[in-house]
């Protein structure tokens, strides 16, 4: 009996010793215990940096998936798409009645950057939650989201203006610079897609297998250039083999559309 007693105590003695641990981590996360000195309120931002901009990555990730299987558009109007393969698919050169060649549609880079821009901001905001990390004697409160997308060759630059101030009392200090790269090569199969419709607006056709082969000897690159057929269009998907892994390889495809038999 007298055993089966101290049980009882260090069982009591263990869950006190717990719920103390608890209740410790529950207040330290809730209560600010720091002075109000810029210096000591500098130590709260590395957790708002790195929620900040795991949401970049996040948000950028799937709309720069979805532009690339979209043929450089994120949105899909009547007529200047084709439904294939679960995704809309755009035109990027469309077809000219009796002729061989199409009618180039003219898509930039810079359309591109600003159709991410815009359309990215809503989900960032979305994912954003500034207010988790005010605390009982601290504040902290964030401003207007602006975006910026800078698209290199082989990565795309995401740039969030956001400020965020964090203050105790009347000290305070503020970010507003958040930023990620993310190692898509959106640019690189944009630019060789410009190549294609270009050639087809002006020759009506296109040769994959040289120009693959031609690219991956110059830039060192493994180009996939393919070109399918369902009737009556070409589809063209173009990635770089095994980009950013073999798993989940980034796809630029388009189609260019073709008159019917």
């Amino acid at each position: 009996m007298e055993k089966r007693g101290q049980i009882s105590v260090f069982a009591i003695v263990g869950v006190i010793i717990v719920a103390v641990i608890v209740l410790f981590l529950v207040v330290r996360n809730n209560i600010y215990f720091g002075s109000a000195s810029i210096e000591n309120l500098e130590k709260e931002f590395p957790p708002i940096q790195a929620h900040v901009e795991d949401c970049l990555e996040k948000v950028g990730k799937d709309f720069i998936y979805l532009i690339g299987r979209q043929g450089g558009y994120l949105t899909t109007n009547p007529g200047t798409y084709r439904e294939y393969g679960g995704f809309g698919i755009n035109y990027l050169c469309y077809n000219i009645g009796g002729k061989p060649q199409c009618r180039n549609r003219g898509l930039r880079l810079v359309d591109i950057e600003n159709s991410l821009k815009k359309e990215m901001k809503d989900e960032v905001n979305s994912c954003l939650n500034i207010n988790q990390f005010s605390k009982i004697g601290l504040d902290v409160s964030r401003g207007d989201l602006k975006l910026d997308i800078d698209i290199g060759d082989d990565n795309v630059l995401i740039d969030a203006d956001l400020p965020v101030k964090i203050s105790k009392g009347s000290v305070e200090t503020e970010r507003n610079d958040f930023f990620v790269s993310l190692n898509l090569p959106l640019g690189r199969l944009y630019n060789s897609a410009h190549d294609i419709v270009e050639s087809e607006a002006l020759n009506g056709n296109f040769e994959t297998l040289t120009y693959s082969v031609l690219k991956t000897r110059v830039t060192n690159k493994p180009y996939i250039v393919q070109k399918l057929q369902p009737y009556p269009d070409k589809l063209y998907v173009l990635k770089i083999k095994d980009v950013p892994d073999s798993i989940n390889e980034f796809v630029f495809q388009f189609f260019v559309e073709d008159e019917p038999l």
